[in-house]
């Protein structure tokens, strides 16, 4: 009788990271769909395998493929024993919104990475600003929490991707979030021949601190003190309210208290309470980075 040979994550290939079905499972951190999908492409995997590799009991991922049990996991923890065991790569843990197994650099695209330094804070350095042009800095603030809309910040991640190659924005995030998420998206849509490393901001204060703007999507009560931190700082705080969380707290917040949005129209927070999409929010923040003085939608 031939023994049947243990699974192994390690031969995973990483093109099965990389496709669409399993990138928006990850995106929207639906276990349960995920699980599916592994037991599906791979059959010598067992349930009671997965479990053991997921520090799982066998129940839970029945439960999970079955529907019985949410899809969606927003544990921190469980989503990193769950990375760990399937040994997921880099690009597939950012996905899911944990830090890369290398916290300070995510190798997403091959060869040296290239870094810029102010004061102590490491910053993506994933372009080179034209010699005597003004840039912008923009810090990304944001999560896949339970009180967010993924689907709104699915589509915010393609939206403020275009924005920010087109404005060459230099761009700090943490080391998990909102923000390395849309820096994977422009590593892989865009390919800019400086990215060669994403590379994460730690102490949410060094987030914010050198900011002209801080954009909020989504987001739970981590993403709320860096809001507290911006608005201790003076900084311009733009919300994506659709994309609810935080990001929607901040909002009310703004609306709360006209002095921490004096430098907003009251048309430009206007469209920004009714705008339902990411691509119109995207272009009040190209208003706004233009001129944030006189921002208007459109």
């Amino acid at each position: 009788m031939t023994r049947r040979r243990t699974f192994d994550a390690k031969g995973v290939p990483l093109v099965f990271w990389r496709r669409d079905d399993v990138r928006l499972a990850l995106a929207r951190r639906e276990v349960g769909r995920l699980f599916g999908i592994y037991l599906a492409s791979f059959p010598e995997c067992t349930q009671t395998r997965l479990a053991l590799m997921t520090e799982h009991d066998r129940s839970d991922i029945s439960n999970f493929v079955r529907g019985a049990r949410s899809p969606r996991v927003t544990d921190i923890d469980v989503l990193g024993r769950i990375a760990d065991g399937l040994g997921m790569p880099d690009e597939a843990r950012v996905l899911l919104g944990l830090a890369p197994a290398d916290v300070t650099v995510s190798a997403i695209r091959s060869g040296p990475a290239q870094l810029e330094a102010t004061g102590s804070t490491a910053v993506t350095g994933w372009y080179r600003p034209i010699p005597g042009d003004r840039t912008l800095r923009v810090a990304i603030c944001g999560s896949r929490s339970s009180e967010c809309d993924s689907m709104a910040i699915d589509e915010a991640i393609c939206s403020l991707s275009r924005l920010l190659m087109n404005r060459r924005c230099e761009v700090d995030h943490g080391p998990m979030g909102i923000g390395i998420e849309i820096m994977t998206y422009i590593a892989d849509h865009y390919r800019p021949p400086t990215l060669q490393a994403a590379v994460g901001v730690f102490g949410r204060p060094n987030v914010v601190r050198n900011a002209d703007f801080v954009i909020i999507v989504g987001g739970g009560p981590g993403t709320l003190d860096e809001v507290d931190l911006a608005i201790s700082m003076g900084k311009r705080i733009v919300p994506f309210v659709a994309s609810g969380g935080a990001a929607r707290r901040a909002f009310e917040r703004l609306g709360s208290d006209v002095s921490l949005r004096s430098w907003m129209p009251d048309a430009a927070f206007a469209a920004l309470g009714s705008c339902a999409s990411a691509d119109e929010y995207a272009k009040i923040v190209e208003h706004m980075f233009a001129d944030p003085g006189s921002a208007q939608s459109e």
